[in-house]
C-alpha cells in the first residue's frame, strides 16, 4: 500500500466455550434423538432477550445464576466484554444458612424477604449484612468491569440490567444504582413477546430466570 492509502481498523469479536462442555451438550441431543441446529454462548442470548439487536446504548448485564454470575458489556446490541465470577444465588442461600444455623429452604426464604443492605457502612446486622458481605466480590467485579471498559473505550456504560434467579433480591437494584450512579433495572425478556394478559404476573416473576432460554428462542427472529 502507498503512504496515501488509509487502513481501516476492524474489530473482530472472538467467543469460545470449553470443548468438554460443548461435547456434553452434543451428546445430550444425540441421546435424545434431537437434531442440534446450533450452539450459542449465554451472553448473546441475554443481549438478544434483554436489550435487543437494535439497541444503541452501552449496557452491562449482570446475570446472577445459581452458582456463578456472568457480567456482559453489550455495545450496540453486541456483547463485547464478558466475565464470570463464582458467586450465585446458592452462595447467598448457603451463607445465610450458615450464619443463622437454619436449613437451606428457610435460608432461601430469608434471602427473598430481607434482601441486601442498602449501604455497606450502615451497621446493618443479620441477614442483610450477610447478603451484602457475600455479594461484595461480585459488586467489586462489576466496578472492575466498569473501569476496564471505560479505560479502553470512549463510550460509557449507561445502564445495568439484572437477570437470573437472584435478580429479585430485595434492594439489590437500588443498591447497585446508588453504588455506581447508574440506572439499574431488572431485565424483562418478555418485552418483545406477545402473551396472554392473564399470565403476566407469573411471567414477570419468572422472566429473569428464563432470559437465556428466551434469547435462544429468539435467535432466528
Amino acid at each position: 500500500k502507498t503512504g496515501s492509502e488509509k487502513t481501516a481498523n476492524v474489530k473482530i469479536l472472538v467467543t469460545a466455550a470449553p470443548k468438554n462442555l460443548v461435547s456434553r451438550y452434543v451428546d445430550i441431543f444425540k441421546s435424545a434423538s434431537i437434531k442440534l441446529l446450533s450452539l450459542e454462548t449465554e451472553a448473546f442470548a441475554l443481549a438478544r432477550s434483554l436489550i435487543g439487536p437494535s439497541a444503541t446504548k452501552t449496557v452491562m448485564i449482570v446475570d446472577i445464576g445459581s452458582t456463578t454470575s456472568d457480567l456482559s458489556v453489550v455495545q450496540d446490541g453486541v456483547p463485547i466484554l464478558n466475565r464470570t465470577i463464582n458467586i450465585g444465588g446458592q452462595t447467598l442461600t448457603k451463607a445465610i444458612a450458615d450464619s443463622m444455623n437454619v436449613n437451606l429452604e428457610r435460608a432461601e426464604q430469608f434471602k427473598r424477604d430481607f434482601g441486601i443492605s442498602l449501604s455497606m457502612d450502615n451497621g446493618a446486622k443479620g441477614i442483610p449484612h450477610t447478603i451484602s458481605t457475600t455479594l461484595a466480590p461480585l459488586l467489586n467485579e462489576v466496578k472492575y468491569v466498569f473501569d476496564l471498559y471505560q479505560n479502553q473505550n470512549l463510550a460509557t456504560i449507561e445502564k445495568i440490567v439484572l437477570s437470573g434467579g437472584s435478580a429479585f433480591v430485595p434492594n439489590l437494584d437500588e443498591y447497585m444504582s446508588r453504588q455506581y450512579n447508574k440506572p439499574t433495572v431488572i431485565g424483562n425478556p418478555w418485552d418483545a413477546i406477545m402473551y396472554p394478559k392473564d399470565l403476566e404476573v407469573v411471567l414477570q416473576e419468572n422472566g429473569p430466570r428464563l432470559s437465556v432460554a428466551i434469547g435462544l428462542a429468539l435467535r432466528e427472529f
